[in-house]
């Protein structure tokens, strides 16, 4: 509502909105008339004015206004509180329109005629030339030709008094109108307010990692059991892990870049009445069960730490969802059939062969075992018929070692691509990441290198599972540390002390158990039927 005594102070009218509009603003994108301000840190501001935020100082009244951006080459145009000033509406909605992509968006955000003092009344700013409606805009936009209104919103609550239109261009002016794009469900993209899809719809968040999606799948099912339509929020990153997750409806995502912590509260509680049912996820892990520097708890003693926190991530996750008498669930991952037979491509390419996926690092610092290439040189100096696969992105590269049964993967295979294998391995072999938790949907064995959490927080309802830690007084730590600050070992210094301790007899004897057992299998039932019998492993409801 604007009030004349607080209104005029306000010049961050972008804050008022973000959240409503901020999954749309990816890829290349103009804030035009950014002021102070960008919509996301991402966009290229334009403004006449010159500040920190502006990237191109440049006259956004002229009829070429955007003369240095070549057609259809923005995913989205954002501009708030920037109509108001010019005549000549149409002529600026048709620079900014022939920047966007076919397919991409403009976003508007702009003072309402009816809750905003007009021309000429007391409160209106000197420099307003035009009082504006939604419906005024569209009719422009409408006469384009490609222009679909995905949304438009009046607001006056709280410190709003301005209208709010997402347009998407359908096709490009050189495009056949048949040639319409159609946006998936699952693309991520979403603006509030949204039309309601279902009679019973839940907003389930979770913007953790790779493994903290994957425990929220068991409560996607649920919650698909009693019938609700279900908006996933989380970040990119995770998304690609649930992409084809049939239990999930929409994607919204979220750009950590765009809202700071600090206001994430407020963001969803503002987009949560939206929704019949909203499942926050935040933290129901890592700041409660795992404890995070910076934060007091995390220098509380050990007994104390390991007394309230050594309680399974799944069986908590299942709690707080609502579903306290789920206890033991396990994750769910599902493939294209694409997918699937490129895994089973290298694994029949490797038919002859007992197959090691190999994790090399997770997110934290601990999450790296320093004997990893010894381990590896000893299984390759006893057996020929075993291959190892290592995987991990870009910074696993460094870990990666070469010898005559070692195919390196790190950063050449994706995230869904190493999760399949996981399947199709005949032994998995990491510290906690995503990957290893990936391996938990499946029967694959599995050698696990404890470092931060116990057995009762992970791996106790895993199957197939041998679980290494060290006997130091600091395990289980249960704390999240990215710094380096964990206790050293006599190993110059530099690894954990909870993964130098794990001895490197131990991982091969454990390998040798499991590598004896796929020998015997393979001696009894032949090449063609093990594999066929490895092929088959799927987790209840997974899709092949």
């Amino acid at each position: 509502m604007w009030l004349p005594e607080t209104s005029p102070k306000e010049s961050y009218e972008a804050r008022k909105c973000r959240h409503r509009v901020i999954s749309l603003c990816k890829g290349v994108g103009l804030d035009i008339g950014c002021g102070n301000e960008k919509i996301v840190k991402s966009a290229i501001g334009i403004d006449m004015a010159v500040t920190e935020a502006v990237d191109v100082h440049i006259d956004i009244g002229a009829n070429d206004a955007l003369r240095l951006f070549a057609d259809n080459s923005c995913d989205y145009v954002f501009a708030s509180h920037v109509l108001e000033h010019f005549f000549g509406t149409d002529v600026m909605l048709a620079e900014w329109w022939r920047v966007i992509k076919p397919g991409g968006y403009l976003i508007l955000y702009t003072p309402d005629a009816d809750y905003f003092p007009r021309i000429g009344t007391p409160g209106s700013p000197e420099d307003h030339k035009q009082d504006l409606y939604w419906q005024d805009i569209w009719k422009i936009l409408k006469g384009f030709g490609n222009a679909r209104r995905v949304s438009a919103s009046r607001h006056n609550d709280s410190n709003e008094y301005s209208w709010q239109m997402v347009v998407q261009k359908k096709y490009g002016f050189l495009t056949k109108p048949f040639d319409i794009l159609k946006r998936p469900k699952k693309d991520g993209l979403m603006t509030f307010p949204r039309k309601k899809k279902a009679k019973k719809e839940c907003l389930l968040i979770r913007l953790g990692a790779l493994g903290d999606s994957l425990w929220a799948t068991p409560v996607l099912r649920e919650l698909k059991k009693q019938g609700y339509y279900i908006v996933y929020a989380c970040t990119e990153y995770s998304a690609q892990v649930l992409r084809r997750n049939p239990n999930i409806d929409e994607f919204f995502i979220h750009d950590k870049t765009g809202i700071s912590v600090p206001e994430l509260k407020e963001m969803w509680e503002e987009i949560s009445v939206e929704f019949d049912r909203v499942i926050n996820l935040t933290q129901s892990v890592e700041g409660t069960l795992l404890k995070q520097e910076g934060f007091p708890e995390f220098h509380w003693p050990h007994e104390k730490r390991h007394a309230e926190c050594n309680i399974n991530y799944m069986d908590r996750t299942m709690e707080i969802a609502g579903f306290p008498e789920k206890k033991g669930e396990l994750p769910e991952l599902y493939f294209s059939r694409l997918e699937d037979m490129l895994a089973a491509t290298v694994r029949y390419t490797n038919r002859d062969k007992f197959i090691i996926l190999w994790s090399l690092a997770g997110s934290a610092y601990h999450k790296a075992y320093p004997w990893a290439e010894y381990v590896a040189g000893s299984i390759a100096n006893k057996y020929e018929d075993v291959k190892i696969i290592t995987v991990g992105n870009e910074l696993c590269k460094m870990l990666e070692w070469q010898n005559p049964i070692t195919v390196n993967k790190a950063a050449v295979f994706t995230v869904r691509q190493s999760m399949i294998m996981t399947k199709y391995a005949d032994l998995v072999i990491g510290t906690e990441t995503g990957i290893l938790n990936a391996a938990s949907c499946f029967d694959t064995p599995k050698i696990v290198l404890l470092s931060h959490s116990s057995v009762e927080n992970l791996t106790k309802y895993w199957k197939n599972c041998t679980n290494l830690y060290a006997d130091c007084a600091c395990y289980p730590c249960h704390r999240l540390i990215y710094s380096n600050s964990c206790p050293k070992g006599t190993m110059q210094g530099v690894a954990p002390i909870c993964m130098e301790h794990i001895e490197p007899q131990r991982i091969f004897d454990a390998f040798e158990g499991y590598y004896k057992i796929w020998k015997a299998n393979k001696e009894d039932t032949g090449n063609g039927i093990l594999h066929s019998r490895r092929k088959s492993l799927q987790p209840a409801g997974a899709a092949g």
